[in-house]
Protein backbone atom coordinates (compact mmCIF):
# COMPACT_ATOMS: atom_id res chain seq x y z
CA UNK A 1 0.00 0.00 0.00
CA UNK A 2 1.29 3.51 -0.88
CA UNK A 3 2.28 5.59 2.14
CA UNK A 4 0.71 8.97 2.81
CA UNK A 5 3.95 10.87 2.17
CA UNK A 6 4.51 8.97 -1.07
CA UNK A 7 0.94 9.70 -2.09
CA UNK A 8 1.42 13.43 -1.41
CA UNK A 9 4.65 13.49 -3.42
CA UNK A 10 2.85 11.82 -6.31
CA UNK A 11 0.03 14.39 -6.16
CA UNK A 12 2.56 17.23 -6.11
CA UNK A 13 4.32 15.82 -9.19
CA UNK A 14 1.00 15.53 -11.00
CA UNK A 15 0.11 19.13 -10.10
CA UNK A 16 3.51 20.37 -11.29
CA UNK A 17 3.13 18.41 -14.52
CA UNK A 18 -0.33 19.85 -15.08
CA UNK A 19 0.88 23.38 -14.34
CA UNK A 20 3.82 22.92 -16.69
CA UNK A 21 1.49 21.65 -19.41
CA UNK A 22 -0.79 24.64 -18.87
CA UNK A 23 2.16 27.02 -19.21
CA UNK A 24 3.32 25.28 -22.42
CA UNK A 25 -0.21 25.35 -23.82
CA UNK A 26 -0.57 29.03 -22.95
CA UNK A 27 2.74 29.83 -24.65
CA UNK A 28 1.76 27.89 -27.76
CA UNK A 29 -1.60 29.66 -27.87
CA UNK A 30 0.16 33.02 -27.55
CA UNK A 31 2.64 32.19 -30.30
CA UNK A 32 -0.12 30.98 -32.64
CA UNK A 33 -2.16 34.12 -31.95
CA UNK A 34 0.91 36.27 -32.58
CA UNK A 35 1.61 34.54 -35.91
CA UNK A 36 -2.03 34.98 -36.98
CA UNK A 37 -1.98 38.63 -35.94
CA UNK A 38 1.23 39.31 -37.89
CA UNK A 39 -0.21 37.55 -40.95
CA UNK A 40 -3.41 39.60 -40.74
CA UNK A 41 -1.43 42.81 -40.36
CA UNK A 42 0.72 41.89 -43.36
CA UNK A 43 -2.36 41.16 -45.49
CA UNK A 44 -3.94 44.41 -44.35
CA UNK A 45 -0.86 46.47 -45.15
CA UNK A 46 -0.55 44.76 -48.54
CA UNK A 47 -4.16 45.60 -49.34
CA UNK A 48 -3.65 49.19 -48.24
CA UNK A 49 -0.54 49.52 -50.42
CA UNK A 50 -2.38 48.02 -53.38
CA UNK A 51 -5.32 50.34 -52.75
CA UNK A 52 -3.05 53.37 -52.59
CA UNK A 53 -1.34 52.29 -55.80
CA UNK A 54 -4.71 51.99 -57.54
CA UNK A 55 -5.95 55.31 -56.21
CA UNK A 56 -2.89 57.07 -57.55
CA UNK A 57 -4.48 56.94 -60.98
CA UNK A 58 -8.19 56.70 -60.18
CA UNK A 59 -8.04 59.93 -58.16
CA UNK A 60 -6.29 61.84 -60.95
CA UNK A 61 -7.93 65.00 -62.23
CA UNK A 62 -6.02 65.03 -65.54
CA UNK A 63 -5.09 62.23 -67.94
CA UNK A 64 -2.41 60.17 -66.19
CA UNK A 65 -0.34 57.05 -66.71
CA UNK A 66 1.18 55.27 -63.73
CA UNK A 67 3.97 52.79 -64.33
CA UNK A 68 3.82 49.92 -61.85
CA UNK A 69 6.84 48.10 -60.44
CA UNK A 70 5.91 44.93 -62.35
CA UNK A 71 5.99 46.81 -65.68
CA UNK A 72 2.24 47.08 -66.16
CA UNK A 73 0.72 50.50 -66.74
CA UNK A 74 -2.47 51.99 -65.36
CA UNK A 75 -4.03 54.82 -67.31
CA UNK A 76 -6.79 57.27 -66.54
CA UNK A 77 -8.03 59.30 -69.51
CA UNK A 78 -10.06 62.39 -68.62
CA UNK A 79 -11.71 64.39 -71.39
CA UNK A 80 -14.70 66.63 -71.93
CA UNK A 81 -17.76 64.74 -73.16
CA UNK A 82 -20.27 66.34 -75.52
CA UNK A 83 -23.54 64.35 -75.34
CA UNK A 84 -24.64 66.05 -78.57
CA UNK A 85 -21.72 64.46 -80.42
CA UNK A 86 -21.22 61.17 -78.57
CA UNK A 87 -23.59 58.60 -77.18
CA UNK A 88 -22.32 57.35 -73.79
CA UNK A 89 -23.53 53.77 -74.17
CA UNK A 90 -22.20 53.45 -77.71
CA UNK A 91 -18.84 54.94 -76.74
CA UNK A 92 -18.41 52.57 -73.80
CA UNK A 93 -19.40 49.60 -75.97
CA UNK A 94 -16.84 50.63 -78.58
CA UNK A 95 -14.12 50.90 -75.94
CA UNK A 96 -14.93 47.45 -74.57
CA UNK A 97 -14.87 46.02 -78.07
CA UNK A 98 -11.40 47.45 -78.69
CA UNK A 99 -10.21 46.11 -75.33
CA UNK A 100 -11.47 42.62 -76.19
CA UNK A 101 -9.60 42.79 -79.50
CA UNK A 102 -6.31 43.48 -77.71
CA UNK A 103 -5.66 39.76 -77.06
CA UNK A 104 -5.34 40.26 -73.31
CA UNK A 105 -2.90 43.17 -73.45
CA UNK A 106 -5.48 45.66 -72.20
CA UNK A 107 -7.91 45.47 -69.29
CA UNK A 108 -11.02 47.63 -69.00
CA UNK A 109 -11.26 49.05 -65.46
CA UNK A 110 -14.17 51.44 -65.76
CA UNK A 111 -15.89 54.32 -67.49
CA UNK A 112 -17.82 57.15 -65.86
CA UNK A 113 -19.44 60.42 -66.87
CA UNK A 114 -19.88 63.35 -64.52
CA UNK A 115 -20.76 66.94 -65.46
CA UNK A 116 -19.90 66.26 -69.12
CA UNK A 117 -16.44 64.97 -68.16
CA UNK A 118 -15.68 61.40 -69.21
CA UNK A 119 -13.21 59.28 -67.24
CA UNK A 120 -11.85 56.05 -68.69
CA UNK A 121 -9.61 53.69 -66.73
CA UNK A 122 -7.48 51.08 -68.45
CA UNK A 123 -4.63 48.76 -67.53
CA UNK A 124 -1.93 47.64 -69.98
CA UNK A 125 0.42 44.70 -69.59
CA UNK A 126 3.28 46.47 -71.39
CA UNK A 127 4.20 49.79 -72.92
CA UNK A 128 3.80 48.20 -76.35
CA UNK A 129 0.16 47.40 -75.56
CA UNK A 130 -0.54 51.04 -74.66
CA UNK A 131 1.26 52.38 -77.73
CA UNK A 132 -0.63 50.03 -80.04
CA UNK A 133 -4.01 50.68 -78.41
CA UNK A 134 -3.71 54.46 -78.80
CA UNK A 135 -1.52 54.44 -81.92
CA UNK A 136 1.03 56.76 -80.34
CA UNK A 137 4.64 56.78 -79.22
CA UNK A 138 4.92 55.45 -75.69
CA UNK A 139 7.83 53.71 -73.98
CA UNK A 140 8.12 52.59 -70.38
CA UNK A 141 11.06 50.26 -69.92
CA UNK A 142 14.63 49.97 -68.68
CA UNK A 143 17.11 52.33 -70.29
CA UNK A 144 19.22 49.39 -71.47
CA UNK A 145 16.19 47.87 -73.22
CA UNK A 146 15.28 51.19 -74.83
CA UNK A 147 18.84 51.72 -76.04
CA UNK A 148 18.77 48.27 -77.63
CA UNK A 149 15.56 49.31 -79.44
CA UNK A 150 17.32 52.31 -80.96
CA UNK A 151 16.11 54.97 -78.53
CA UNK A 152 18.76 57.55 -77.75
CA UNK A 153 19.17 59.85 -74.75
CA UNK A 154 21.20 62.98 -74.21
CA UNK A 155 24.31 62.98 -72.03
CA UNK A 156 22.40 64.46 -69.10
CA UNK A 157 20.02 61.51 -69.04
CA UNK A 158 22.92 59.08 -68.97
CA UNK A 159 24.65 60.95 -66.14
CA UNK A 160 21.45 61.08 -64.08
CA UNK A 161 22.01 57.49 -63.04
CA UNK A 162 18.45 56.23 -63.44
CA UNK A 163 17.62 52.74 -64.66
CA UNK A 164 14.21 53.29 -66.28
CA UNK A 165 12.55 55.79 -68.59
CA UNK A 166 9.08 56.78 -69.76
CA UNK A 167 8.71 58.50 -73.15
CA UNK A 168 5.42 60.01 -74.33
CA UNK A 169 4.18 61.72 -77.48
CA UNK A 170 0.95 63.04 -75.94
CA UNK A 171 0.42 65.52 -73.12
CA UNK A 172 -0.28 63.72 -69.84
CA UNK A 173 0.85 63.28 -66.29
CA UNK A 174 3.30 60.45 -65.69
CA UNK A 175 3.65 58.75 -62.32
CA UNK A 176 6.74 56.63 -61.70
CA UNK A 177 7.32 54.01 -59.00
CA UNK A 178 10.44 55.85 -57.84
CA UNK A 179 11.72 59.41 -57.64
CA UNK A 180 12.26 61.12 -61.00
CA UNK A 181 15.93 61.95 -61.57
CA UNK A 182 15.91 63.65 -64.98
CA UNK A 183 13.50 64.96 -67.60
CA UNK A 184 13.62 65.91 -71.25
CA UNK A 185 11.29 67.99 -73.38
CA UNK A 186 8.52 70.10 -71.90
CA UNK A 187 8.30 68.40 -68.52
CA UNK A 188 7.97 69.67 -64.96
CA UNK A 189 8.26 67.48 -61.89
CA UNK A 190 5.52 68.08 -59.34
CA UNK A 191 6.73 70.28 -56.47
CA UNK A 192 5.03 68.15 -53.83
CA UNK A 193 5.56 64.72 -55.36
CA UNK A 194 8.92 63.79 -56.85
CA UNK A 195 7.44 60.71 -58.54
CA UNK A 196 4.94 62.69 -60.62
CA UNK A 197 5.74 64.59 -63.83
CA UNK A 198 3.55 66.91 -65.89
CA UNK A 199 4.44 66.30 -69.54
CA UNK A 200 3.46 68.48 -72.48
CA UNK A 201 4.09 66.89 -75.87
CA UNK A 202 2.85 68.79 -78.92
CA UNK A 203 3.57 69.02 -82.64
CA UNK A 204 5.35 65.68 -82.73
CA UNK A 205 7.75 66.53 -79.91
CA UNK A 206 8.51 63.88 -77.32
CA UNK A 207 8.79 64.25 -73.54
CA UNK A 208 10.53 61.82 -71.22
CA UNK A 209 11.40 61.16 -67.61
CA UNK A 210 14.24 59.12 -66.12
CA UNK A 211 13.86 57.41 -62.76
Amino acid sequence: MQSKSSYNRSRKKKRKRKNRNRVIAARLTFLISLVVLVALLFIGVTKIIASVSDNIVSDADVSTVAVQKNGSIKQTIIEEFDPGVYDEASLEAEIKERVEASDGGVEYEGFSLDDNVATLRLKFKTDEDLAAFHDQVFYADTIDSLLSQGVSFDSGAVKAGGSHAVIVSESMDVRCPRKILYTGGNVTVDEDDGKLAHCTAENGELAFVIY
